[in-house]
């Protein structure tokens, strides 16, 4: 694990099983919310996916299980892949509360077992602002390409670009040219949520933000097809865009370097 990983998973475990406890209740609360709405629990990205029963699904930086359960609950096979212990005990005891079986590895995205993992999924899935927690997006899409099936599906939902040059979502994070290569210090995701003090301790992370067309071309240069690019509105200001949802086709004739 790089020195930028080791950092990020310092953040992402501090205090994280807490944290998701007092802001989504704790895994028998959040399994029976999981369980009553469960389509709904997946927001805009259900629509993505062909169909749910039987689909392996690489659900990448997934955190504390918020898709990976619901995705469950509906007939996927899912694999949460993530960095943090934290996450994984809270997602493993809502999984078991609600009923279902989730699979989860604690890794580098950048070291997933490929032995292990190669053309091994359906779908992989990712949301909630992640891409910028990776300084290469040509390696991270050639990982993502290489956990599919041929012919599988990439569902990537991140923040929209535009953040770059505007606080759009009301992250607290740092502004810069739309154009910098820049990798920048700023404070994990729920900083913002603690008090002063305690917002000190937490570690920071490093982060390295993409204009659009490093990211389209990202996902074409790896062995994709684009099939659609979708741009959602900010949820503090509908008027200007706050998300994209990426959906590309792995080539049924692609031969995967990692089962070479």
């Amino acid at each position: 694990m790089n020195e930028y990983s080791l950092q990020h998973k310092k953040a992402w475990e501090f205090d994280a099983y807490d944290f998701w406890v007092r802001t989504a209740g704790t895994p028998e609360e959040r399994a029976s919310k999981d369980k009553e709405k469960t389509r709904k629990m997946l927001k805009q990205y259900a629509n993505y996916f062909d169909f749910f029963e039987g689909v392996k699904v690489a659900n990448i930086c997934g955190s504390c299980g918020k898709k990976a359960i619901p995705l469950a609950l509906l007939g996927a096979e899912v694999t949460v892949f993530d960095i943090s212990e934290a996450n994984k005990k809270y997602a493993m005891e809502t999984a078991e509360a609600a009923g279902v079986n989730i699979g989860y590895e604690v890794c580098d995205i950048m070291e997933i077992d490929m032995d292990k993992y190669a053309g091994f999924f359906d779908v992989v899935f990712m949301e909630g602002g992640i891409l910028h927690y990776f300084h290469d997006i040509d390696v991270f899409m050639n990982v993502m390409n290489g956990l599919l099936k041929p012919g599988g599906k990439m569902i990537c939902s991140d923040f929209h670009p535009f953040t770059k040059i505007s606080d759009i979502l009301g992250l607290q994070q740092p502004t810069m040219s739309y154009f910098s290569t820049d990798i920048f210090e700023g404070e994990m995701a729920h900083a913002r949520f603690y008090d002063e003090e305690i917002r000190k301790q937490i570690p920071k992370c490093h982060y390295r933000k993409y204009t659009i067309s490093e990211i389209i071309n990202s996902i074409i240069g790896s062995g994709f097809t684009l099939e659609r690019f979708d741009e959602h509105p900010s949820w503090e200001n509908e008027k200007l865009p706050g998300e994209f949802t990426a959906i590309a086709k792995k080539d049924m004739k692609g031969a995967d370097k990692w089962l070479a």
